[in-house]
């Protein structure tokens, strides 16, 4: 973010142009009760959220990871956040890695 404006920055490649950024929506799951049975109607639905791995030029999908783990990996998009900045690249490795769909993106 640019300093005081409040406004992302753009970031310029080698040519001088400027590149498109997006935000990222970390896709999500809807759980709600697991049986029929009266009791189980007391448990409303929940939303789960999904964390975005980077391991070894992969990303995944891991719905509960530790700190430890999270020390691991190349890079990480905690479940449940917004994440500005995400580059064309990252969009297009993740969009091919099949995790996520080109609906998870906005454009900034």
């Amino acid at each position: 973010m640019t300093e005081g404006q409040g406004k992302p920055c753009l970031l310029v490649n080698s040519l001088g142009r400027t590149m498109a950024t997006y935000t990222l929506v970390t896709p999500t799951l809807e759980q709600g009760s697991i049986g029929r049975h009266r009791l189980f109607t007391h448990f409303k639905q929940r939303t789960k959220s999904y964390t975005i791995i980077l391991s070894g030029g992969v990303y995944s999908l891991t719905q509960y990871p530790s700190h430890d783990e999270l020390a691991e990996y190349t890079a990480y998009y905690m479940g449940g956040c917004q994440h500005t900045g995400i580059t064309e690249a990252i969009r297009t490795a993740m969009i091919a890695d099949g995790i996520v769909t080109s609906a998870n993106f906005t454009a900034e």
